[in-house]
């Protein structure tokens, strides 16, 4: 049980430079919430958050003073208690995802839930889901994705393990040759796994037939212990996410049965015939979920951040004094402009992000549904496109969550700031599920080939549809002008065009490279570089347009119900939306600017509508965070808590630190009677030596 556990915030005792700042928000807070989540999922997390915050288990307090090995016993005992609630509560997959999610911390059964049991779902067939799916959701067995191996982890046609079978045994003979060719990464396999979904290369008399997805047990019940031939391990500390068993697997000459070859998509007969499945990217569905996952995560994680660094930003003073409108008084951090625009442009952006994800989730759960059925129509697109967006937000937010961290100056470099530990956490998403280079470069390949084909059937219908205009005539690209009126707020329309026109310029250039150099694999390698850039203003300008057509979907549903959408979050929403607009188009806008699309007059006009819009968004911030609805425990912050109660935390959290500090050998402070006791002696008797001689 954790022996600190800071008092969770008391509303009513809000400290009152918070409570002045509640009381200046424009809009209730309870119906944006109610939009982020969704009405039955928000009484659903909090109904579940209220269950868990009462157990001293789930407290993540005392997270910083523990060693790397205790944390992750202590995200076994989460677990283990997480496990009687589900039983005793008979919880859904859904209701168990949304607990791990309000525990505020990662545990090795996220492997287990959103990557094993999914893949078990899209990957073994019906009558193998019968054996290994009860297994698998009442915990008899525990399992792991393991895929990344150590030379290979993006490039998924040059891995290594083999599955090779044996006819006179009808078994596959599970191989890893080489120190190469061992799994390397996959969480919850260095100590807490039972089982694994392995991919491996299918050979079958003696042809290879490329990368299939298997289950193998990799460990002895009972004791634990690896099975025979069988080496598994630790990977080591990491930069974050310790309290995560990331670890390696080698396997050498291990037999496993044929029918624990997952064989929904492609199967392997007992005569040794191999069936193709319809599409080879079914086999990586799970994948291309957690890339889907990871762009709305990006978002809360980001929205975790701002959350903190936009309630500490209220109770900071800092400088001003100088100012003779202040009149001596310290200003408010937030009320420094340099501040105000970074927390601004990032929560506007966060709140992109979750609009976007939003739309991926949709998308994804069409597909898995599609995949089931056997239709793969929406495979390509879902995977290219989760690629691409995976890549440009996890870039974003690693980006923004660090700026967050040192807008709180020296306190957000501490632990108990809450934002460096989900910083940590934060950047493995920048390579986990492909590394954001190569799924830059998977989405712009699916661009090419869609437009290159399109270009043989003079058929445009499979291309987005903002870039078919200038695919049909490339010279209106330059005849086109951006719509943006000096003086003007900026539309949906002349925004959802700027990046349309970006993107379709930018496939122009690299389209003319491509054919110019051959149009094949040779010819894109070349051009790599445009590619990123390519893939990059696709994810850009979908967050932009996503992020419009998001709130005009609320507006209709306001509408439908007889409300006004004149009043509440929607105004709001549609300022942070323009924001976040305006913001990005800035931040690129030599791309805007280089063929003469946008003036230099209508970029003097956007600096000017950003400084606007942050400026009206003042005394929303704080409500747009709250909306998020994170408690104290999930956020783990001193800077961050609900009340305010920013320094009584901070000292709070110092003194639990000192409480447990290991002591000296003679029970004095640990390592001046080790070490500083002989240095400041030997010090004391120089100086002594050097007063008597000059006696």
């Amino acid at each position: 049980m954790p022996p600190f556990i800071p008092p969770l915030s008391d509303r009513s005792k809000t400290v009152p430079a918070l409570s002045t700042e509640r009381n200046l928000v424009s809009f209730p807070i309870e119906p944006l919430s109610e939009f982020l989540h969704g009405k039955e999922r928000l009484e659903t997390l909090r109904r579940i958050r209220s269950q868990l915050e009462q157990d001293p288990v789930f407290s993540n307090a005392d997270k910083p003073f523990l060693s790397r090995e205790n944390m992750y016993v202590r995200s076994l005992e989460k677990i283990s208690h997480l496990v009687e609630l589900k039983k005793k509560n008979k919880w859904d997959e859904d209701t168990m995802m949304i607990a791990m999610l309000m525990i505020g911390d990662s545990t090795p059964m996220f492997l287990h839930e959103a990557l094993f049991i999914p893949t078990l779902k899209s990957q073994l067939s019906d009558e193998q889901q019968k054996t290994w799916l009860p297994k698998a959701e009442n915990y008899e067995i525990f399992g792991c994705y393991a895929q990344t191996e150590m030379a290979h982890g993006s490039n998924l046609r040059k891995l290594e393990t083999t599955a090779t079978f044996i006819p006179e045994t009808d078994e596959f003979e599970v191989d890893m040759p080489t120190i190469s060719s061992m799994k390397w990464w996959p969480g919850a396999m260095a100590r807490t796994s039972t089982h694994c979904a392995l991919y491996a290369r299918l050979v079958l008399h003696g042809k290879d037939y490329g990368v299939h997805p298997f289950l193998l047990q990799i460990r002895q019940p009972g004791t634990h212990q690896p099975v025979p031939g069988v080496e598994i391990g630790d990977i080591g500390p990491k930069i974050g996410f310790n309290t995560i068993d990331n670890g390696f697997l080698r396997v050498r000459k291990v037999r496993i049965p044929r029918t624990q070859m997952m064989m929904r998509n492609s199967q392997v007969t007992r005569e040794g015939k191999y069936v193709p499945a319809k599409n080879a990217k079914m086999n990586y569905a799970t994948m291309v979920a957690i890339r889907a996952n990871i762009v709305r995560n990006s978002g809360f994680a980001l929205g975790q951040a701002l959350t903190i660094a936009i309630r500490y930003s209220l109770i900071r003073l800092q400088g001003g004094d100088r100012l003779p409108s202040q009149k001596n008084e310290e200003l408010k951090i937030l009320d420094h402009g340099m501040q105000r625009f970074r927390l601004t442009t990032s929560l506007a952006l966060s709140y992109a992000m979750l609009m976007t994800g939003r739309v991926m989730n949709e998308l994804h759960q069409k597909n898995l549904k599609n995949v089931l059925q056997g239709d793969v129509g929406l495979m390509a697109e879902v995977h290219a496109t989760s690629s691409g967006l995976k890549a440009v937000t996890s870039d974003l937010a690693t980006a923004h969550v660090e700026d967050t961290r040192r807008a709180c100056g020296g306190h957000g470099y501490t632990w108990s700031s809450g934002i460096v530990e989900l910083y940590t956490t934060l950047l493995q998403d920048v390579t986990v599920e492909g590394e954001n280079t190569i799924l830059h470069l998977q989405t712009s390949r699916w661009l090419l080939k869609t437009v290159l084909q399109a270009g043989q059937t003079k058929n445009l219908s499979a291309v987005p549809s903002g870039l078919r205009p200038a695919l049909a005539n490339p010279s209106i690209l330059d005849r086109e002008k951006a719509l943006i009126i000096p003086g003007s707020p900026l539309t949906r329309e002349a925004m959802a065009d700027a990046f349309w026109h970006r993107e379709a310029r930018v496939l122009q250039e690299v389209l003319s490279r491509v054919i110019r150099d051959g149009a094949g694999e040779e010819a894109m390698a070349k051009s790599q570089v445009k590619m990123v850039e390519l893939s990059r203003a696709h994810g850009e300008g979908m967050l932009v347009r996503n992020f419009y057509e998001a709130l005009e979907k609320e507006e209709e549903s306001i509408l439908s119900k007889k409300g006004n959408p004149q009043t509440g979050y929607l105004p709001i929403l549609k300022r942070l939306c323009e924001l976040y607009a305006v913001h990005r188009l800035l931040v690129q806008s030599g791309d805007f600017m280089e063929d003469g699309y946008i003036s230099r007059d209508q970029i003097a006009w956007c600096k000017d509508r950003r400084d606007e819009l942050i400026d009206s968004l003042r005394t929303e911030l704080v409500g747009l965070v709250d909306a998020f609805d994170f408690s104290d425990n999930q956020l783990n912050s001193a800077l961050g808590r609900y009340d305010g109660r920013v320094y009584e935390s901070l000292y709070e959290w110092a003194k639990y630190g000192m409480s447990i500090q290991q002591k000296g050998k003679d029970g004095g402070v640990l390592g001046f009677d080790e070490v500083m006791k002989n240095v400041f002696e030997e010090g004391r008797r120089i100086n002594s030596s050097a007063a008597t001689s000059k006696l």
